[in-house]
């Protein structure tokens, strides 16, 4: 682990139960985050990526999910391990989440104040009235207007803007290590897109917050993002600085997200490049590779052998990809 690793995730293994058998939504998971880093996960929906995020913070409904195997070490302090009492201590003090959806995130019956001071009571020890104090003020610093009356309002009261900022204020409140912000922009005009992100990064830099994006907007993730880690089927198939992956995706299904974004320039009747076919069935993933059906560079191996990880040493830097196209003699991924 280097000096400045703050979180590593080592073969996360995450499972649902379902009447069709047992679905693997995190299959040996791992990726490191540095200390300010901004890591990005991008990948179709049903990736996995959100399961994986959860899992870090041990929120896996049991049952039917439970997390089966690997290890989440925070500060060389495995979650997986950790008592309960232990982990409510984490959550929201030192990594804190951005939920996808801010309106059924929110309590509909409790004024947004309340919802913000809960942490800064249980986490900082404020009372009452010096947590209430504290809300209004961090809703005036992520930019709600006339705070001290809007602090009295339910959340249904507030745009979808506005709750997303107030998620915001909550995951910031007591100055995370970590913060998760799973599909942050989502449902937002593109107005609103930028000033979330423009927040989100204005707090990382006047803390040295380390950040993981989980987005399907690869506009966001060029935007924001340090490293990416690109997801499909519960595992990550490629893992790269943004620079690299962008300018030089090396999985076949990275190429074809990258290819679907539509250009500026195409003009006129030139068709917009899809991915063929649909996700594969977790609860009845095919032998192999499970890109192979969608991959037009699918090769026999591909339907009998699951490939592993390997580590490819660029210019850029280090980057791992899951494929049979490279070569498999050279230094393997972590399982």
């Amino acid at each position: 682990m280097h000096e400045t690793t703050i979180l590593q995730v080592e073969g996360l293994v995450t499972e649902f139960k379902s009447e069709r058998g047992i679905v693997n939504a995190v299959n040996k998971v791992s990726f490191d985050l540095e200390r300010g880093q901004t890591l990005g996960i991008v990948g179709e929906s049903g990736s996995g990526k959100s399961v994986t995020n959860l899992s870090i913070l041990r929120l896996i409904e049991y049952p039917p999910g439970r997390i089966t195997g690997g290890k989440v070490l925070f500060h060389d302090q495995d979650l997986l391990s950790v008592s309960e009492n232990e982990m409510l201590s984490i959550r929201g003090k030192h990594i804190s989440m951005i939920f996808q959806d801010p309106l059924t995130s929110l309590n509909p019956v409790i004024k947004v104040w309340k919802q913000i001071a809960e942490t800064l009571m249980l986490h900082q020890g404020m009372k009452k009235q010096e947590a209430k104090k504290q809300a209004i003020e961090l809703l005036r610093i992520i930019g709600i207007p006339d705070p001290e009356m809007r602090a009295e309002c339910y959340p249904h009261q507030f745009s979808g803007g506005m709750r997303q900022r107030v998620m915001i204020a909550m995951a910031l409140s007591c100055n995370p290590d970590i913060l998760i912000a799973d599909e942050p922009t989502t449902a937002l005009d593109v107005t609103i897109q930028a000033q979330i992100l423009d927040l989100i990064r204005e707090k990382k830099e006047q803390y040295q917050t380390s950040v993981i994006m989980i987005t399907h907007d690869l506009g966001v993730i060029a935007e924001m993002c340090d490293q990416v880690c690109v997801m499909y089927a519960g595992r990550i198939v490629e893992r790269a600085g943004v620079e690299a992956l962008f300018g030089s995706p090396k999985h076949p299904y990275t190429r074809g997200l990258l290819e679907s974004i539509p250009r500026m320039g195409n003009v006129g009747t030139q068709r917009l490049h899809s991915i063929k076919g649909s996700p594969p069935d977790l609860a009845n993933l095919p032998p192999g590779c499970p890109f192979r059906d969608r991959c037009d560079k699918a090769m026999d191996i591909c339907a009998s052998q699951l490939p592993p990880e390997v580590v490819l040493q660029e210019a850029e830097g280090e980057r791992t990809v899951a494929c049979w196209l490279y070569p498999q003699e050279g230094k393997h991924g972590r399982a």
